[in-house]
């Protein structure tokens, strides 16, 4: 639903999500940097009717109004100590002294404030969280996956796991032995009618030194700085003279449930369909301490859709990856 041609006046930047067109007005042009690391291949060279509006300003940021219902209280992956509450008609996450976002689900609307001395929000939880209440506001979902698309084929794979499972790695075994890769951590969801249509968030690929060692084809596109993690971030543009990408929207067809093996094979396993949304549920949604939000009794609904539309499976992993890129070449056959 747009909100009027009003809202494209003052506009700074605009991304085309599908079904949502997230329009966004900013005080500096580097706060803009976290929203085109998280969906800059799909920023429009000209600005259209947005469906949800972000502003992004440096200032002081806002207070928890006294009337907050608190959801979460504590510290927030390597970000510090935040607070996540609501209104009647907001959420609000609260970095004291540092950083706000308020939502305002009804007016499709956020805000970003953030200190001089605390942009590294606009990179983070911040952006995300902006980004999965702009695209619920159209009917999309944000889920922690990865996703390939088969070649010569309008289907779409999931390939689910927690982080730090292997899941990048795989996805690159996989898109290197044929798929199409449309992203290794997060994919968007749909519902049309009684199919799920799928798409990549366009984030750059977080490649761990230990996949570069085991995929060693890798090592043109990836430079000589690592993370804390040892990681480094490369964007899936670099990838397109190594493998091939999927930027269109497809449907699900399959999902694969990563988990660790010990053995030299890897295999594939049936899972009955309960035990793959329990197991997407315990990845996909976040508890509070007043039980799910609204957001997150969509996102299990969502679930739950692409499930049913979907053949489900266990890929096994092996400590020989030779043996995975070949369970890969066996699904394209």
């Amino acid at each position: 639903m747009p909100l009027g041609p009003a809202h494209l006046q003052g506009l700074d930047a605009c991304y085309d999500l599908e079904a949502t067109v997230l329009g966004v007005c900013a005080d500096r042009a580097d706060l803009l940097e976290g929203l085109d690391y998280f969906i800059g291949e799909r920023r429009m060279a000209m600005p259209k009717t947005p469906t949800f509006l972000l502003c992004i300003a440096c200032g002081p940021p806002a207070d928890l109004p006294d009337e907050a219902e608190v959801l979460y209280q504590g510290p927030l992956y390597d970000e510090g100590v935040c607070v996540f509450a609501r209104t009647n008609d907001a959420y609000w996450l609260v970095f004291p002294g540092a950083a706000s976002l308020t939502i305002r689900p009804e007016t499709r609307t956020a805000e970003i404030v953030v200190t001089d001395s605390a942009l590294g929000h606009t990179h983070g939880s911040m952006i995300a969280l902006a980004l999965e209440y702009a695209l619920d506001a159209d009917g999309q979902q944000v889920v922690h996956c990865a996703g390939l698309s088969f070649p010569d084929s309008d289907r779409m794979l999931l390939l689910c796991a927690p982080s730090g499972t292997g899941k990048t790695t795989t996805a690159l075994a996989f898109a290197r032995a044929g798929f199409k890769l449309a992203a290794d951590d997060a994919m968007v969801l749909r519902k049309e009618g009684d199919v799920v249509r799928a798409w990549g968030l366009p984030r750059a690929v977080k490649i761990h030194r230990d996949t570069v060692a085991m995929l060693p084809w890798l090592t043109p596109v990836i430079g000589p700085n690592w993370d804390a993690a040892g990681e480094q971030a490369v964007a899936r543009m670099a990838l397109k003279g190594l493998l091939q990408t999927e930027d269109r929207t497809l449907p699900v067809t399959d999902i694969l449930l990563l988990k660790r093996g010990s053995g030299q094979d890897a295999m594939i396993q049936p899972i009955d369909k309960t035990n793959m949304l329990a197991a997407l549920a315990a990845d996909n949604l976040r508890n509070s301490a007043t039980g799910p939000t609204a957001l997150q009794l969509r996102r299990y609904a969502m679930l739950a859709d692409v499930v049913n539309c979907g053949s489900t499976q266990v890929l096994i992993t092996s400590t020989e990856l030779s043996s995975v890129a070949k369970v890969s070449r066996t699904l394209l056959e």
